[in-house]
């Protein structure tokens, strides 16, 4: 089948996904307890422990990365820092700059995508590397140092970074947990770790899930992005996972995203309120190492 998955009928899915594994909460190791199934037949569950949620049962990883990571999966353009790819940037940076105060200092973007984030980053002074299940040629323009594979499994040599970057990256992974545990034997004892994701606890998706329930959109449950996220976090659970993986939270937001079309002083008048009460539709955690090691 050619083309993106994306808001393709269930039937169409099921058949480029046709087999399913069951998952168990990585914080708690129990089954969880299925509450939805949405408009491409994904399955919804939350951890009655911990109040994680992810898919189960869940398409094999293998699957996903063939039908789904394609291509096609960055669009056009995606290399090139915009204006609002340059706030994103910009912030991140800045709150990381805030952790790291030594020069020269390394940097670890996971899921490194077109290479826009490795380029800003090296303009700030920062020596970039990257990986990418599938390292694209426009991340290869860039001066860095590149890795292909899931993290856990790539093979680093010893590298150690001042900082390492999952930035809407985590809720694409197999184990999350695994994941960190890996974050945490790259990053330097005095370095600082960033993870960006969906926030399941915006008021946004708040609000589209009370509509999901209650039968009032047509594509149920499109706002969890199921297709490709295979976990859902809230700032709770989040942190909980980080500090299963060795890191002590130093800080947490949530930006509210720019709306397109929106002016700019409507944009202000939304963004500033949904910051302050923490109810953004992003997610950004910045955690240290538990146990600072000497490096």
């Amino acid at each position: 089948m050619s083309g993106s998955l994306f808001g393709r009928p269930r039937a169409e899915v099921e058949a480029a996904l046709p087999d399913r594994e069951p998952v168990a909460c990585p914080l708690c190791g129990r089954e969880p307890r299925p509450f939805a199934v949405d408009f491409q037949g994904l399955h919804l569950a939350r951890c009655t422990a911990c109040g994680l949620e992810f898919q189960h049962p869940r398409p094999v990883f293998e699957q996903i990365a063939s039908a789904v990571y394609t291509p096609e999966y960055h669009p056009e353009g995606h290399e090139i820092v915009d204006g609002g790819r340059e706030r994103t940037f910009a912030r991140q940076l800045e709150r990381i700059e805030r952790y790291v105060h030594r020069r020269p200092a390394a940097l670890l973007d996971v899921g490194c995508g077109a290479g826009a984030f490795l380029g800003y980053a090296r303009s700030r002074g920062w020596t970039v590397g990257g990986t990418d299940i599938n390292v694209t040629q426009d991340a290869r323009r860039h001066d860095a140092r590149l890795w292909e594979g899931q993290l856990p499994e790539i093979r680093f040599a010893g590298a150690r970074f001042h900082a390492v970057r999952l930035n809407q990256v985590l809720e694409h992974t197999p184990d999350p947990l695994r994941e960190l545990r890996q974050a945490r034997r790259l990053v330097a004892g005095d370095g600082v770790l960033l993870i960006g994701v969906p926030n399941l606890a915006g008021l946004s998706v708040r609000l589209k899930s009370w509509q999901s329930r209650l039968g009032l959109k047509r594509r149920r449950w499109k706002h969890y992005g199921a297709l490709h996220h295979l976990w859902f976090f809230t700032p709770a659970t989040l942190a909980a996972l980080v500090e299963a993986a060795g890191f002590r939270v130093v800080h947490w937001e949530t930006p509210a995203e720019d709306q397109p079309g929106r002016f700019g002083w409507a944009k202000a008048l939304v963004r500033g309120p949904l910051q302050a009460a923490r109810l953004g539709g992003i997610l950004d955690l910045y955690a240290r190492p538990a146990e600072p090691t000497r490096d």
